[in-house]
C-alpha cells in the first residue's frame, strides 16, 4: 500500500473495533487517502459505515464529493499526477458498486428517469451516485453515461419516454453543449412535458437554470432527489 503525504492513517480493519468508530471520523480526507491506495474495500467499508448514519445522497454530498475534490484539487497543484487521479477515481467506481442498494424486484418498478453526462463531459461519477440515490428513492434508472451526443439522448428520450431527464457537466464551456441538448430533448419530446435537472459543477454557476434552458440546476444529489420527488410523488419507497 503506498503512502501519500499528508494523508490520515488508515482505519482499524479489526471487525470488533471498526464497528465502534463514529461516522463523523470517517472524513473526505480519510476517503481520499484509501482511493489513491487503490483500496476499494476499505473505502466501500468507509462509505458503508457513514450510511449507517447519514442518508446516502448525504453521504455521497458530503464524505464522497469531498473527497474526490481533495484528489482534484491535488492533480490541480502537481501532487499527483492524472494517473493517480484515474486510480482514484476508479478506485471510487468499484467501491460505490459495493456499495449499491439491493432493492429487490420493486426496484424494476417505478416512473422512469435517464441520466446522462452531455457530449464532450467525460465524467460520470456523479452519474454513478445519482443513480443509487434515484433506485433507493423509487425510480428506474437509464444510466447512459458520459459523452452523450445531443441527437441520440433525444432519440432515446423519445423511444422510453421518461418522466424525468437528468443532465451533468462539470465545465462551464459546455453550457452550449447543455442548452443545445436541452432543446433536443424537448424537441424530442413534443407535446409532453418533460422535466430536466442539470447538476455538476456548472450547475453552480448563477443563472445557468436558464442560461441552458432547464428546470432545475444544482450540485448536490440531495437537492435533485427533491426536485425529482415534486415530480413523481409516488415514489419514496424509502426513508
Amino acid at each position: 500500500m503506498t503512502s501519500h503525504e499528508g494523508m490520515p492513517s488508515l482505519p482499524p480493519v479489526d471487525p470488533v473495533a471498526a464497528e465502534h468508530i463514529p461516522a463523523t471520523s470517517l472524513t473526505p480526507e480519510l476517503l481520499a487517502s484509501l482511493l489513491a491506495d487503490g483500496d476499494d474495500e476499505l473505502a466501500a467499508w468507509t462509505i458503508r459505515h457513514a450510511l449507517e448514519e447519514q442518508p446516502r445522497a448525504a453521504v455521497f454530498d458530503g464524505l464522497v464529493t469531498g473527497a474526490m475534490r481533495l484528489v482534484g484539487e491535488r492533480w490541480v497543484r502537481g501532487e499527483w499526477s492524472i494517473a493517480d487521479e484515474h486510480w482514484a477515481s476508479q478506485t471510487l467506481v468499484r467501491a460505490l458498486d459495493l456499495v449499491r442498494p439491493e432493492l429487490g424486484p420493486e426496484g424494476r418498478v417505478g416512473p422512469l428517469v435517464v441520466i446522462a453526462s452531455v457530449a464532450g463531459e467525460l465524467h460520470s461519477l456523479g452519474l454513478v451516485c445519482l443513480e443509487q440515490c434515484l433506485r433507493e428513492a423509487g425510480w428506474q434508472v437509464a444510466n447512459l453515461g458520459a459523452d452523450v451526443p445531443a441527437d441520440d439522448l433525444a432519440r432515446f428520450v423519445r423511444e422510453r419516454s421518461p418522466q424525468c431527464v437528468a443532465l451533468a457537466a462539470i465545465d462551464p464551456a459546455r453550457l452550449p453543449v447543455v442548452a443545445a441538448t436541452a432543446a433536443a430533448i424537448r424537441e424530442a419530446a413534443g407535446d409532453t412535458r418533460v422535466p430536466i435537472l442539470l447538476g455538476g459543477p456548472l450547475a453552480g454557476r448563477p443563472g445557468a437554470a436558464g442560461q441552458a434552458g432547464v428546470d432545475w440546476a444544482g450540485t448536490t444529489i440531495t437537492g435533485a432527489l427533491a426536485f425529482c420527488a415534486a415530480i413523481a410523488p409516488e415514489t419514496g419507497r424509502r426513508p
